[in-house]
């Protein structure tokens, strides 16, 4: 399995191990009642493109809203002789399995995929993927205030969108990827002076070896030593003589044997005591006894 991406308290960086970058044309935007009709794809390994997929799909009865097409013009006409997606969904979560999952605004990408997979009848995302990156957010973050369109992410890191007519499932994928690169270019620059260090994914849970305790027991003198020290202390005898003297540690008694006795003798004066007042109960009976 290839390494993921790193994630430090709850902060993912994109360009550490496998990332799948998506993005989604749609016929409207009603998760529930909307179909994809265009799913790009554009993965990402250690922040180098190494693969792109473009897919077109037939939304069947499902009429594509004027507001979606004056955004990415795929019409109707257009999809007539492209397959239905349902074919297609094993090899959309095969590309996102373990991967972190990235896009700009791709909540709406991740949740128009989640609802064809449950109008299918087949696991959600999350099952299979490794994380979430939104680059919508992470400009946001980055820049408060700022507008966070992906137009605006890339001409604030510097990328050409000339060549963009209209939105597009694999060139917003691309143009994403490219914003990412472009923002994590210092951060990648950092994490490459460690190359030859292990990577991220041989940290794990293993238990760490600890080596034994070294115990140095006290020799003979430095327990005379000790006891001398704890004599000479003024006040009371110090609290410690409860627990052990050189008595206590010649016989190997214990602080609990020494507590046995004491109640052992407690139990002891207790008995006297009591045989002490019958006899004293005894003699006054005698006295008041009619002679």
């Amino acid at each position: 399995m290839e390494p993921v991406a790193v994630a430090l308290q709850g902060w993912i960086d994109p360009l550490v191990g496998r990332s799948a970058v998506i993005d989604t044309e749609t016929t409207g935007t009603n998760v529930r009642t909307d179909r994809i009709i265009s799913f790009g794809h554009v993965r990402l390994v250690d922040g180098k493109i190494t693969e792109q997929i473009e897919w077109f799909f037939n939304p069947g009865d499902v009429e594509i809203h004027p507001d979606a097409l004056r955004v990415h013009g795929i019409t109707a006409e257009f999809l007539a002789d492209k397959p239905p997606i349902k074919g297609y969904l094993a090899r959309i979560i095969e590309l996102l399995v373990e991967a972190i999952v990235c896009g700009h605004n791709v909540k709406f990408d991740i949740d128009m995929i989640n609802a064809e997979l449950a109008r299918h009848r087949f696991p959600l995302l999350d099952k299979f993927i490794a994380g979430v990156f939104d680059t919508m957010k992470e400009s946001r973050e980055r820049w408060p205030g700022k507008p966070a369109s992906l137009d605006a992410l890339c001409a604030r890191v510097g990328i050409s969108t000339a060549h963009r007519q209209q939105h597009g499932a694999l060139t917003d994928a691309l143009l994403c990827a490219e914003a990412m690169q472009a923002m994590f270019r210092e951060q990648r620059s950092f994490l490459e002076l460690f190359a030859d260090t292990a990577p991220a994914a041989a940290l794990d849970d293993r238990a760490i070896e600890m080596p034994a305790i070294l115990v140095l027991p006290a020799t003979a003198d430095e327990l005379a030593a000790h006891t001398s020290y704890l004599a000479g202390m003024s006040g009371d005898a110090p609290i410690w003589h409860a627990y052990t003297t050189p008595a206590v540690a010649e016989s190997g008694r214990t602080h609990e044997d020494n507590e046995v006795d004491e109640v052992d003798e407690v139990d002891e004066v207790d008995e006297v005591d009591e045989v002490d007042e019958v006899d004293e109960h005894t003699e006054h009976d005698s006295a008041l006894a009619p002679c």
